[in-house]
């Protein structure tokens, strides 16, 4: 009796790390995984609009004082759009020195002088009138903003959009865990398993954001949001039951 004690405490010992080791629980009863997805085609419905400004003058305060004059006419405009005072945001403010290289024909040296200084500013509008997003930018590039950085498309209520999807996924998760049991001339038992994630947005269609464009080119050019894929994706276990 001893002698064949010994061999099966071993081998239980040998088991229990084994199965510990598999990250998986045991179950007593069979089980289908199966993966749900879910998506949806959405129009953006707010745009961020970034300008910048610049002045270059003599001396700082010149510089300074020109971007105060010209960012109070660019607020101005936008006022003038409708657009309230709370979808304006300034980024950044610099004021940074401009020099003139010139090189010594004998030496070679290079030697800077100090020509004046350029002062500027970055503000950012947000609209939900998308469809005259262009009109807007070419009017405002017109007179008071230098630059366009960029126009980035956004949807206001993704969250909310992202939350129903992940609804919509588990449906269709549970629909097809029914289809596979019904197969197996099975029962789809109850939920023993979910895990949940969203991918990240794709662009679709037309360019989400133009980038560094100057006023001459901003107003002959054509700005449409597209549509952004949204995703939901869910990774369920189901227990199966014996009809």
């Amino acid at each position: 009796m001893v002698v064949r004690t010994v061999p099966l405490l071993a081998g239980l010992m040998l088991a229990a790390p084994a199965l510990a080791q598999s990250g998986k629980p045991l179950r007593d009863y069979p089980v289908v995984e199966v993966a749900g997805t879910a998506v949806e085609h959405v129009e953006p419905d707010r745009a961020d609009v970034t300008l910048g400004v610049f002045a270059e003058k003599p001396t700082a305060a010149e510089a300074t004082a020109a971007l105060a004059r010209q960012s109070t006419g660019l607020m101005q405009q936008i006022d003038a759009t409708g657009i309230a005072r709370k979808d304006m945001r300034t980024t950044s403010v610099d004021v940074t020195p401009i020099y003139a290289e010139a090189r010594e024909p004998k030496t070679q040296i290079v030697k800077q002088t100090l020509t004046g200084f350029r002062a500027s500013t970055r503000l950012v509008v947000a609209t939900g009138d998308i469809e005259h997003v262009g009109e807007l930018v070419a009017k405002l590039l017109a007179t008071h903003a230098n630059q366009l950085e960029g126009v980035e498309f956004r949807i206001s209520d993704r969250a909310e959009r992202e939350d129903a999807l992940l609804g919509k996924a588990v449906a269709n998760a549970q629909k097809r865990a029914r289809l596979l049991a019904e197969g197996a001339a099975m029962k789809l038992g109850e939920l023993v398993e979910i895990d949940a994630g969203q991918s990240a947005p794709m662009a679709y269609a037309s360019a989400k954001s133009a980038r560094g464009m100057a006023a001459e080119a901003a107003a002959s050019v054509a700005i449409r949001p597209g549509e952004e894929r949204l995703e939901a994706h869910v990774r369920t276990l189901w227990r199966l039951l014996p009809k």
